[in-house]
């Protein structure tokens, strides 16, 4: 049984978590028009794959010239993978001089509030995250589970960011890799797959980095709903478009 010392201690660190969240959504408002401008591009030193990211570090268009059908499908893989990062970290580049711009440095100064503020990739830890600190007096959890989430925020954190999500497209002869923020880290393009259309191959290759963002969402709130599972599935409901459907798997 904790101590009333360890009570105070405990409403002590929430108070704090707490009054971080309401100061960042406050001024994240504040940047939410000029967030709307964020269009991260990425282009290959040939200009022949191009791509762009919107503010959640979400790929919205992936276009691929005809002639880079001629390369080798591992090669073509590296590359598109090489430009849908670029495109990625270009987005994140923006949101971070828009968060900047609006004062969020007071807050950005440990590894939970650089989190909670500039995850622009996916939102797959911090979504779930944000959850986490929202129940707090929230009602949502018994008060003992609201007791343990300082302790589970510095035990797991490290566990929620290394979580790791792989998605495929219909076929399943295009797939995709995404770590913790929904950033692609590796592509896979099957040999059928290289007798595809270019624009085809492009529309597969996004539907399998959506694939993968989705697999990152649903493991990091496997790992937050062991621990609490009183706190309603969804977190990263927002990662993809109500629009996508799951897809199947090989």
């Amino acid at each position: 049984m904790a101590t009333l010392s360890g009570q105070d201690d405990d409403r002590e660190i929430m108070a704090a978590i707490n009054g971080k969240v309401d100061q960042m959504v406050r001024e994240s408002l504040a940047a939410r028009d000029r967030d709307r401008v964020i269009a991260g591009a990425g282009e290959s030193d040939d200009g022949m794959i191009r791509a762009k990211a919107d503010a959640d570090g979400a790929i919205v268009s992936l276009a691929l010239d005809p002639r880079v059908m001629r390369r080798d499908a591992d090669r073509l893989a590296e590359d598109v993978a090489a430009v849908l990062s670029a495109a990625q970290r270009d987005a994140r580049r923006q949101a971070r001089e828009i968060l900047d711009g609006a004062a969020l440095s007071s807050i950005t100064s440990d590894r939970l509030g650089e989190s909670l503020a500039t995850d622009r990739d996916g939102r797959a830890v911090s979504d779930v995250l944000r959850r986490i600190l929202e129940m707090s007096g929230s009602g949502a959890v018994a008060e003992e589970d609201e007791r343990r989430v300082p302790d589970f925020l510095e035990k797991r954190y490290d566990e929620l960011e290394s979580v790791v999500g792989t998605g495929a497209n219909a076929s399943g002869h295009v797939t995709a890799t995404a770590d913790a923020h929904g950033r692609v880290r590796e592509i896979s393009i099957g040999a059928r797959a290289m007798r595809l259309d270019s624009h085809v191959l492009a529309e597969e290759v996004l539907a399998a980095v959506r694939d993968a963002r989705r697999a990152v969402v649903a493991k990091a709130e496997e790992k937050v709903l062991d621990a609490f599972p009183d706190l309603d599935p969804g977190a990263g409901a927002d990662v993809v478009s109500p629009d996508d459907r799951p897809r199947p798997r090989r």
